[in-house]
Parts: C-alpha cells; structure tokens; sequence
C-alpha cells in the first residue's frame, strides 16, 4: 500500500509539473532530441507509474485476499457491520478510477494507430502509382516544392515533389535528411502517443501540453540531424525555400513550425548539451524522473516513519 502511495504521487506530480519543469530544457542551448527524451520518457513514466500502483492496489494481498474483489467483499460487509471501510473503500475506489482511465487511453491510442495506419497505407497505395521510386524517396510531379515522410509503411518512405529537386544539391540533401531523422526517430508514434494523451485526458496538464511540445521538438530534432549531415546554411535555406508548401492530411511536412525552427538555427547552442548519443539521452530521460522519484521517495519514508513511530508507541 505504501508502494503504491509513492507511485501514486509520482504519476501526479509528473502529470501536473512535467510542463513546468521540463520547459527549461526545451531551448535552443539543448540538443532537441534530449528534450524530446525528457517529454517521452515523462509521459511514459506517467502511464507507467499510474498502472503500477493501480496493479498494487487491486491485487491480493494476505489482509484482503482475492483482490480487487475481496476488496469491494471487505468494503460491504464492513458497511453491512455499521463500520465504514474508509481505507478499503478509498483504495478500491483508487484503483478502478485510475485503471479506468489508463484503458481509456489505451483505447484511443489503439484507434488512433489502427486509423493512422490505414490512412498512411491509403496515402502511400495511391502515391505509388504515380511516384518515381530513387535511392527510397518517391518523387511525385509537382511544381510546388513539397517533402514529408510517411512512417510505419513497410520501413517508412520519404515522398518529395520534383520541384523541390530544383532547389539545389545541398537543399534537397537537407530536405532528405531531415526526413529520414524522421523515420529513423520513430517521430509519426511520438506524435500519435502525444495527441492520442490530449485527446484522451485533456484535463492533465501533461497531456494537454504534449502534442505542441513534441510536434516541436520532432522538427528541431530532425533538422539538428539535417545540420549535422548537412550544414545549417543549406538547411536554413531549405527551410525559406520549403515554406508554405502544402502537405496531405495525416502526415506532416516540411515547412511545419517554420519561425521556431529558423530561430533555432539562429541561435548560439551550447557545446555542453549538443551531443545527442544514448548516454546524453539516457541522461536527459533520468533528470526528467528526478522530482517524481524524489517525491515519491519523500512520501514512502514519510508514511514508514509514521507507522513506525505508532507501532513504537
């Protein structure tokens, strides 16, 4: 029970401050993709620490057997005896509410990439019949200069216009790379947990802020991995060359958040954050656990000394 208080507060404590103390760290001084780390890692930590202590407080144990059903047993026969059961009432209640709503996000998370999934392989049946198919870009006929990537088909393809081969060398490498940081960062699930979050708990501060937070952070992340392969003049050229340009519905282009991602190029960053390795990572998703493990461990102890000092007594 006690365990389970701790996770409790830590699922809280994520839910209604990981906007706040996270905002630090989405800056141009940090590599994108750590702040993009420290978003996910959040929000996964969240659902996690939620399902875990709803598994404690509904499972058996050796004062209530049969879990959550010896619970709502003890819960009415205590009522029945004249006693009320604050206790076993408020974790059973507890439970269910917080089981209740992690099924309701799996539920739309689970619509939302059954639905995805048919529109990107609905997009990607009728561009191929029209495509040109080099080196894995399809490149479609168009004077308008278009670039976006169509994750989770196969191994993900990146479709372009032709146009956009007409912008130069160095413009179409930027374009290309940023696309392929795209699927190779598995950004289209990042973006479907963050907006699947909004839509299924708008009312928690984490997932009302995530779609924006990580819609952001997926194309600074792209574009530092564009930078990187490319250089950041031709990528600030792609991107006021790119502008504007139209993408279909369910899949985002290049020229999404246009003057946040100028402004990042512009700006001076950090030689101490701009490493975006797996240790950096792995770094940046352990200090956006900091404050829910330390107040977790706070009410774990807090509650131990508690029971211990009145057993003592």
């Amino acid at each position: 029970m006690t365990l389970a208080v701790g996770l409790l507060l830590a699922s809280v404590v994520i839910s209604a401050g990981a906007p706040r103390y996270l905002r630090p760290g989405s800056t141009p001084r940090v590599h994108p993709s750590l702040s993009l780390c420290a978003w996910l890692v959040a929000a996964l930590a969240m659902v996690g620490s939620a399902l875990a202590a709803a598994v404690i407080l509904l499972s058996p144990d050796p004062a209530v057997p049969d879990g959550a059903l010896g619970l709502a047993t003890a819960c009415w026969q205590a009522i029945g005896d004249s006693a009320f059961p604050w206790l076993l009432l408020t974790r059973l209640v507890t439970g269910v509410t917080v089981l209740a709503l992690l099924l309701r996000l799996s539920g739309v998370l689970a619509s939302d990439l059954i639905i995805g999934e048919r529109r990107r392989r609905d997009h990607a049946t009728s561009l191929r019949a029209v495509a040109r198919v080099t080196d894995g870009v399809w490149w479609v006929d168009s004077e308008l200069p278009v670039a976006f990537s169509v994750g989770k088909y196969r191994r993900g393809v990146i479709v372009a216009s032709t146009a956009v081969e007409t912008l130069g060398k160095d413009i179409t490498k930027a374009v290309l790379a940023h696309e392929r940081a795209h699927l190779r960062g598995h950004h289209h699930l990042a973006l479907t947990l963050a907006n699947a979050m909004a839509r299924a708990l708008p009312w928690i501060p984490l997932c009302r802020a995530a779609p924006a937070a990580v819609s952001v952070l997926c194309e600074l992340a792209a574009d530092a991995a564009a930078v990187k392969a490319c250089g950041p003049n031709a990528v600030s050229q792609a991107l006021r060359q790119m502008a504007g340009g139209a993408s279909p519905p369910g899949v985002v282009g290049f020229g999404a958040h246009m003057q946040a991602r100028l402004s990042w190029l512009n700006r001076r960053r950090s030689s101490l954050f701009r490493n975006s390795g797996p240790i950096s990572r792995g770094l940046a998703g352990t200090a956006a656990l900091v404050p829910p493990m330390v107040s977790a461990a706070l009410a774990i102890t807090s509650i131990t000394v508690l029971c211990l000092s009145r057993t003592g007594g």
